[in-house]
């Protein structure tokens, strides 16, 4: 069962780096029955985090366990917040990999110092979406979507979209991975022009922001800014303006008033897609959506279309679906399985080799390279193209 306790460990760890790690855990931790994941994230106390990647996971875990979990053992997904603090980190993957057992890490990513212990334990990364080399370094990170690619998959689509001459990309201060994927993927649609305005994480008044893109008179605009509040606070302030420039976007940020705000907004605007996001062409997100309307029926997760949740949903779903193929579960015969997987399937990703690396510097370790064309209206995404298309590649898309 996905719960919450302080564990006394935890708690001294936390005492001992002025930190705190909370665990998803229970009574059964060491109940043979029961396989274990690990997923660690700064779930609270930063500006950056919130809580909905968390709750994607517990959906998923209840939904492989109502459907006979692994093999006829229960799934349990452990989860420590690391509060925002790096130092927490280290001190929870070392509960995770000592004393919870955890049979391998899922989601997050592998930076400041998780790559490092689950290397020594031998416990692979089933779908991290870090940017760190930490990740792309890691023969153990199988990564399926990598979060800075969306900045490129969405620029891209943009520039294909508009044809602009001149774009403006609004990023956190320092946010470097995003910064530099965003302006590539303008790049190889053939927009040189990319001015980039960094805000500093902290920022809650946006206006004096938009006055900047203004004053900028791009023909597109857009960016990423987290949490995904702080995306809708931005585009409000655009409205608030009455600034109608075309929009571009990932769905690496989005929760559902930034999709109704758009959508009431009536301004242009192009959305690259990480998932595909239409129950009716794609399997998969029928059963995201179908576990969603069962397991959160009072919609605590706000952004059901964020690429971080989605991902980290698909992450402990696929898992339970890959551990299903072994006939005994453990962190070796996981990471074994994982490692060879040349031909890893599911429709709402492309074909994923995790045996080669990456075709793209920087993008390596198949990152997620494909994505959806869309866009926002009547109060939804729309799937422009089921046929998936790449910044890195150059693919074309329909309109």
């Amino acid at each position: 069962m996905f719960t919450r306790r302080w564990t006394i460990a935890a708690a001294a760890a936390a005492v001992a780096i002025a930190g705190s790690i909370t665990a998803c855990a229970s009574s059964d931790d060491n109940d043979p029955n029961t396989i274990k994941v690990g997923f660690i994230a700064p779930l609270s106390s930063s500006p950056q985090a919130f809580r909905d990647p968390e709750l994607a996971a517990e959906v998923a875990e209840k939904a492989v366990n109502d459907s006979g979990g692994i093999n006829g053992k229960k799934l349990k997904v452990v989860v420590y917040d690391t509060k925002g603090q790096p130092a927490n980190v280290v001190a929870g993957a070392r509960k995770l990999v000592d004393q919870d057992k955890v049979v391998a890490f899922i989601g997050g990513n592998s930076n400041d110092g998780l790559a490092a212990i689950g290397r020594k334990a031998g416990v692979a990364n089933w779908f991290p979406m870090g940017c760190a080399s930490a990740d792309v370094d890691n023969d153990l990170s199988m990564i399926a979507a990598l979060n800075c690619a969306g900045a490129a998959q969405g620029t891209y689509l943009g520039g294909l979209r508009f044809t602009p001459k001149k774009a403006v990309y609004v990023a956190f201060a320092g946010n470097t991975p995003y910064i530099e994927n965003a302006k590539l993927g303008y790049r190889n649609a053939g927009v040189d022009d990319v001015k980039i305005i960094e805000v500093p994480p902290e920022t809650t008044d946006f206006a004096p922001i938009i006055a900047q893109v203004r004053a900028a008179h791009p023909d597109v605009w857009g960016g990423m800014i987290f949490p995904p509040e702080k995306l809708t606070a931005l585009l409000r302030a655009a409205i608030d303006q009455n600034f109608r420039t075309p929009l571009v976007l990932s769905n690496n940020v989005m929760e559902d008033p930034t999709i109704k705000l758009v959508s009431d907004s009536g301004i242009p605007n192009s959305v690259a897609l990480e998932k595909g996001e239409d129950a009716t062409r794609f399997p998969t997100w029928q059963a995201y959506e179908s576990q969603l309307a069962k397991y959160d029926p009072d919609h605590r997760i706000k952004t059901p279309h964020d690429g971080s949740v989605t991902t980290d949903w698909l992450a402990v779903w696929t898992f339970a679906q890959e551990a299903r193929k072994l006939p005994t579960v453990t962190a070796a015969t996981f990471r074994e399985h994982a490692k060879q997987l040349h031909d890893f399937k599911t429709d709402v990703l492309h074909d994923i080799d995790f045996t080669v690396d990456g075709p793209v510097p920087t993008a390596p370790r198949q990152a997620n390279l494909w994505a959806f064309a869309g866009h926002i209206a009547d109060g939804r995404i729309v799937v422009d193209d089921p046929t998936p298309f790449s910044a890195f590649q150059k693919t074309p898309i329909s309109n």
